[in-house]
């Protein structure tokens, strides 16, 4: 449930990008385990420490600038877009199991010292981390700048004529989307004890597509629901 919880971080940001701004990314899964490996590379090799989450934030938002410059930055069409959604997790598997004896390759990193908390402890800040991202998608949906998202998905052109410089606004959105993904990503690790390159691969971005898919593309607790509800039903199936 904890992971699930993690997970559904994930899957709220890729419906804000999806359903709001009309956006499929495939590539919320490398922001994810940017996350994970920031805290499973720093533990592992550097000491355990809590200071660890920023530098992660920061390069998950750096690395989201570079996808939204590339992605949005001279008009290119949602179909492009999505291409290089869908190549940054293939990119950044192969790194991972290219580093050897330092990503751990194939089988990722595990045993490393982390935060000594009991699984109430994590529950509380899986689920609170949750609560907090997700009402405050609800509210910034609801807002004049969530009106804003809505018309970049229905009518990019008319948003344009009305002066609205769209590339910025996409790139500012997938940078924020990036940082709360890697902060999930690096919450999973840190809770987990286990990194693998799955966590930044494209079959982790196609599955938090079909939970916003099957929760509710558009609304805010639909993906909740549905990716909370899919990974605990899976871990009783198995």
């Amino acid at each position: 449930l904890i992971k699930a919880l993690f997970f559904a971080v994930a899957a709220v940001t890729v419906d804000i990008l999806w359903g709001y701004t009309g956006y499929l990314t495939f590539g919320q899964s490398a922001f994810f385990g940017v996350g994970a490996y920031a805290a499973g590379l720093a533990f592992t090799h550097y000491g355990f420490s809590p200071a660890t989450a920023r530098p992660a934030v920061g390069g998950a938002a750096l690395l989201a600038l570079v996808t939204g410059w590339l992605s949005f930055y001279r008009g290119a069409s949602p179909f492009f877009a999505t291409v290089i959604s869908l190549v940054l997790p293939i990119v950044l598997t192969q790194v991972a199991l290219s580093g050897g004896t330092y990503t751990g390759s194939s089988s990722g990193l595990t045993g490393y010292d982390t935060f000594d908390l009991s699984l109430e402890a994590w529950y509380v800040i899986a689920a609170g981390g949750l609560s907090i991202v997700s009402l405050l998608a609800w509210v910034a949906v609801r807002s004049d700048g969530g009106r804003i998202l809505v018309a970049l998905r229905d009518n990019e052109a008319r948003c344009s004529y009305l002066g609205l410089n769209t590339a910025q606004w996409r790139i500012a959105l997938l940078v924020v989307c990036g940082a709360v993904a890697s902060l999930a990503g690096f919450g999973y690790g840190a809770f987990s004890g286990v990194v693998a390159p799955e966590l930044t691969g494209f079959v982790f971005g196609t599955e938090l597509i079909i939970w916003v898919a099957l929760g509710g593309r558009g609304t805010i607790w639909g993906p909740v629901l549905g990716a909370i509800l899919i990974n605990v039903a899976g871990s009783y199936l198995s």
